[in-house]
């Protein structure tokens, strides 16, 4: 009896520890969740602070502000993080029992001059569905987020062609404007094919994309697009911004008229 009691002690102890082995492994093929975080302003005078949270003790946040890849032993993340400058930030999770989490991606933007006094006038007026705080929604610095739909900053319109005209309250060298956008495939939200801009009629800068019509990986993505002008000093400019004439073939909404989301005009 003794001898059957031991035996079934030693069985439950490999299960046990096979059970934990078995635990610990799975965890190992499982992602960290990804942090969350918050910006006090994606378009800043003087600097910008980041606020991160995470899901789980004992995770390090390992951080870059350039194009390089994330490493585990890329600069740390202990405090608020406070960016001084333009910076492409790119964020990811370790924790010692899962494998690294996604990267998080947050583009920043330091304003040279604040158009806030411009007047704006926009030809069509955005959908009523996404109206934002109409024109002056452009030269605020108020970033929408992903969560377009819970977020009244974004401009949405649904048509081939829009045109913006800026009246600057006082004339501005100028040799890049740039558009904040939002692209979100799913939601039949597309990049603009081109983007010209005019001062007095004649064309200062051109941006046209390859890509518009091509499927993005990334469900939702808020990007800036630069235009350079002419290096000159302007009182106005026209900015006109031309959709894909019709939503591409691969697409479920194949031949309708994408969308179009912008949130901010910023100009250098």
């Amino acid at each position: 009896m003794k001898n059957i009691v031991y035996i079934m002690v030693i069985a439950l102890f490999f299960s046990c520890t096979e059970s934990k082995e078995t635990s610990f492994a799975q965890t190992k093929d499982i992602k960290v969740v990804s942090p969350n975080f918050t910006v006090d302003s994606i378009f800043f005078k003087n600097n910008a602070t980041i606020n991160f949270r995470t899901a789980i003790g004992n995770t390090e946040l390992r951080y870059t502000t350039d194009t390089s890849n994330i490493t585990n032993n890329s600069k740390l993340i202990t405090t608020p993080l406070k960016v001084n400058k333009s910076s492409f930030l790119k964020v990811k999770a370790y924790h010692p029992d899962f494998k690294e989490s996604e990267t998080i991606k947050l583009q920043l933007k330091k304003v040279k001059h604040s158009i806030s006094n411009a007047t704006v006038t926009i030809n069509p007026m955005p959908s009523d569905s996404y109206p934002a705080n109409g024109p002056s929604s452009l030269t605020d610095l108020k970033s929408g987020t992903i969560q377009f739909k819970k977020n009244n900053t974004w401009l949405g319109f649904n048509t081939k062609e829009v045109t913006i005209k800026v009246d600057l309250a006082k004339e501005l060298t100028l040799s890049t404007i740039t558009l904040h956008t939002l692209t979100a495939q799913g939601d039949w939200i597309f990049a603009p094919e081109e983007i010209s801009i005019y001062s007095d009629s004649k064309l200062i800068g051109n941006y046209n994309s390859k890509n518009a019509s091509s499927q993005t990986k990334e469900s939702t993505i808020i990007d800036f697009i630069e235009v350079p002008v002419t290096t000159n000093t302007y009182s106005s400019f026209a900015i006109t911004i031309k959709s894909l004439d019709k939503i591409p073939a691969w697409h479920p909404g194949a031949n309708s008229i994408p969308w179009f989301f912008i949130d901010e005009i910023i100009v250098e």
